[in-house]
């Protein structure tokens, strides 16, 4: 996946290698990614109420974000998530309808507990509440990632269907997934 297509700003299916960012000629060498630009400055733009919802603890929006950025722009995007494609009749450019994305259950306990207790700044209600499955009892790990992997929350502009694993490697086919769990913070209390 790399770019936006469509009216809809979907992702664009790309199965090439990582590049840089930006021109490296202009601004000299760094970090190849699976991401452009016009997708970083979405990503920011979307981002924006959640930070305001986790500001009151840092390690919680970074382990937060660093789902979506990982999956978005990591250099090594391929082997964490499995892309559903289309054509998009409209411009004639293949996009990305879901994404199957591969995480340890280690990560999303992580994840979860570094959220759990923080609240927001203007109503002391739990954040993380905000971003569960409206209509559930409780938050719970299953409903928070239900929620943010569904466009319908407009956080993603397409499904994405979270595959918790506690192995190490996940075949699938022909094609070996490493699930994410490299990249968090712990809280300690």
């Amino acid at each position: 996946m790399r770019g936006e297509c469509g009216n809809d700003k979907l992702s664009c299916a790309y199965d090439g290698p990582p590049s840089p960012l930006i021109n490296p000629e202009a601004v000299g060498d760094q970090p190849s990614t699976c991401c452009n630009a016009d997708q970083v400055f979405t990503f920011k733009k979307i981002f924006g109420f959640v930070k305001e919802d986790f500001t009151r603890c840092p390690i919680c929006f970074d382990n937060f974000i660093s789902i979506f950025c990982l999956l978005v722009c990591s250099s090594y995007q391929s082997t964490l998530a499995s892309a559903n494609v289309t054509l998009d009749c409209s411009t004639r450019q293949k996009v990305v309808t879901s994404v199957d994305y591969y995480v340890s259950h280690d990560y999303v306990d992580e994840l979860f507990n570094s959220c759990a207790n923080v609240r927001t700044p203007y109503s002391n209600e739990r954040a993380i509440s905000r971003m569960c499955v409206q209509g559930k009892s409780a938050c719970t790990q299953e409903n928070l990632l239900e929620f943010v992997g569904s466009k319908s929350n407009r956080l993603v502009t397409y499904d994405i269907s979270f595959k918790e694993t506690d192995k190490p490697l996940v075949r699938v086919g022909n094609k070996t997934f490493v699930p994410n769990e490299l990249y968090h913070y712990t809280v300690y209390q």
